[in-house]
């Protein structure tokens, strides 16, 4: 089981002073969040829950492809930016080990770099299962513990030990997963950071160019050393 040094009220008062100072500029732009849609199977009127919706713009993408999006925060002040980024949202404000809608509700849950934050890691995860239907798509970003760069965050970065952020391999996350009775459908790696990089260098990350780069890349960096995670997850369809 992990453990946390950390209450939940005080890993909200974290996020509630980086969403108030920093605001949209919190987390990631929009245009960021497109490609985790990528890896679920959408159909329009299916149901989106996101964990942790922070800045709003993953629900604001999901609705704009016709799905019915809902989102928690256990930051209030995340809460009203998501609601104002995405108003066809139903939003509120939740800790992720008290999720506020039924069993077997969503077709789709995501959670963008914000488990790794959870006070209960394991019950947080049963709780996202339970307002799963069966059959239901996950989509997870998690940081991996064996990078370099992680090793040294951990060591140095105090908004690290006050946001509660904890990192696990590739294999530990696989475990955590299966042992919630999960099937990994797919891991693969966060492709932000590459992103921008080449967009800065005017190559398109549709091109074959930016193909190209990626896996010339990746071929020499093996996915269980990549510095995040993604891995796509299904719930038993029976």
């Amino acid at each position: 089981m992990i453990m946390s040094a950390h209450s939940e009220n005080s890993v909200r008062s974290w996020f509630d002073r980086l969403y108030i100072t920093r605001q949209e500029r919190s987390m990631r732009p929009a245009a960021a969040y497109s490609i985790f849609l990528k890896y679920l199977p959408l159909q329009k009127g299916m149901k989106l829950l996101d964990i942790g919706c922070g800045t709003g713009w993953l629900l604001k993408v999901a609705s704009e492809k016709g799905l019915h999006t809902c989102g928690i925060d256990l930051s209030t002040a995340a809460v009203q930016l998501s609601r104002k980024n995405s108003p066809a949202s139903i939003v509120e404000s939740a800790g992720v080990t008290k999720i506020p809608f039924p069993d077997h509700t969503f077709d789709f849950v995501t959670c963008i770099g914000v488990l790794e934050h959870f006070t209960e890691m394991e019950k947080s995860v049963a709780e996202m299962k339970r307002v799963a239907k069966r059959g239901a798509h996950f989509c997870i970003m998690v940081p991996n513990s064996k990078t370099l760069y992680w090793k040294i965050w951990q060591r140095f970065s105090r908004e690290h030990r006050e946001s509660n952020e904890n990192a696990l391999s590739s294999k530990q996350w696989q475990e955590l997963f299966l042992q919630q009775g999960f099937k990994v459908l797919q891991m693969s790696r966060d492709e932000w950071r590459l992103q921008r990089v080449v967009s800065l260098l005017g190559i398109k990350t549709d091109s074959w160019t930016y193909q190209h780069v990626k896996k010339l890349i990746w071929n020499f960096i093996p996915l269980s050393r990549a510095q995040q995670f993604i891995f796509i997850l299904m719930t038993d369809s029976r």
